[in-house]
C-alpha cells in the first residue's frame, strides 16, 4: 500500500466526520490541500467517488456503511488513483499553453477546382486515411471528383471506405449528390488504372452506399470530356492536375 494520508474534504482539520474523511497519498494530499492557480485540481465530489470505489473493492459486504453514509447502491465506475506522468504534472500545471495538444488535429478545409488537395477522412472503425482529391466543374452541371489514393497513406484505402469518404466530401464541400461522378485513381507508379464509382443509394434517400466500380474507357473519359496524365507532377507546395480538361474553361470554372 502507498504511503498517505487522511484528508480533510472541506480542509477543516476539526471536522473528523467520517464523509469527510478521505485517504489520499502524499502526493496527491498535497495536491488537494495546495493552492493551484493553472490546474484544475481535484474535487470533493471526485475524492469522494475514489474514495467510496476503494472502500467497495476492499469491503464487498458493505460494513463500512454502519459508520452512517449509505449512498452507495453500487462501486462508483472510476479508474483507481494512479501516479500521474511528469506529462501529466505540467499538462495540469500549465493547460492555457498545452490544452491545444488534446482537440482532435485541425485541417484547413478549402477547396478549389481543377487542383488537387490533401483530404483528411475518417474511416468509421478502421484507421482514419489522408488522400488527394481534384473537383473538375465539367459542362452540363455535373462535378467530378478525383479521389487519389498515393503512397503512404496510413489508413484504410479510399477503396474500402468509398461511402464514408464520398460523403464527407459532397458534405464538406456541398456537391449536390446527383451531379456527383466519383472518380476513383490509386497513383503508384506501377497502378495508373481510374474507375468510375456508382452508387445504389445516395442522398438525400440515405448514406451514399452499394457502390459499384467501372474500370474508366476510352468513352467514359471522351463523356467526361477529360485525359488522365500519366504523372502527378507538383511544383513548390501546389500538385498540378492529373486531369486534361478537353472543354474551354476560365477562372470562373474554379470557384
Amino acid at each position: 500500500m502507498r504511503k498517505g494520508q487522511i484528508a480533510h474534504l472541506n480542509h477543516d482539520p476539526s471536522d473528523r466526520r467520517f464523509e469527510n474523511l478521505v485517504y489520499l497519498c502524499l502526493e496527491h494530499h498535497d495536491e488537494y490541500d495546495g493552492t493551484t492557480s493553472q490546474s484544475k485540481g481535484f474535487t470533493a465530489d471526485e475524492l469522494r467517488a475514489y474514495r467510496d470505489r476503494l472502500y467497495n473493492q476492499n469491503d464487498p459486504h458493505g460494513k463500512w456503511r454502519a459508520q452512517g453514509d449509505t449512498r452507495l447502491a453500487e462501486p462508483a465506475k472510476l479508474s483507481p488513483l494512479e501516479p500521474l506522468s511528469e506529462y501529466e504534472i505540467v499538462r495540469k500545471k500549465f493547460p492555457d499553453e498545452l490544452d491545444f495538444t488534446s482537440v482532435p488535429w485541425r485541417f484547413p478545409l478549402w477547396q478549389v477546382a481543377n487542383e488537387p488537395e490533401f483530404f483528411a477522412y475518417k474511416a468509421g472503425n478502421r484507421a482514419d486515411g489522408v488522400c488527394l482529391i481534384e473537383r473538375i466543374n465539367i459542362p452540363g452541371g455535373r462535378v467530378v471528383i478525383a479521389c487519389i489514393q498515393f503512397a503512404g497513406n496510413p489508413g484504410q484505402s479510399i477503396t474500402n471506405c468509398v461511402e464514408e469518404l464520398c460523403f464527407q466530401i459532397c458534405e464538406r464541400f456541398e456537391i449536390p449528390a446527383d451531379q456527383l461522378v466519383w472518380l476513383e485513381h490509386y497513383d503508384y507508379n506501377d497502378w495508373d488504372d481510374w474507375s468510375m464509382v456508382t452508387f445504389g443509394s445516395i442522398p438525400p434517400h440515405g448514406p451514399f452506399a452499394d457502390p459499384k466500380w467501372v474500370d474508366m474507357t476510352p468513352a467514359l473519359w471522351r463523356d467526361l470530356r477529360l485525359k488522365p496524365k500519366k504523372k502527378l507532377t507538383s511544383e513548390r507546395n501546389d500538385f498540378h492536375s492529373k486531369l486534361t480538361k478537353l472543354f474551354p474553361w476560365s477562372t470562373e470554372d474554379m470557384v
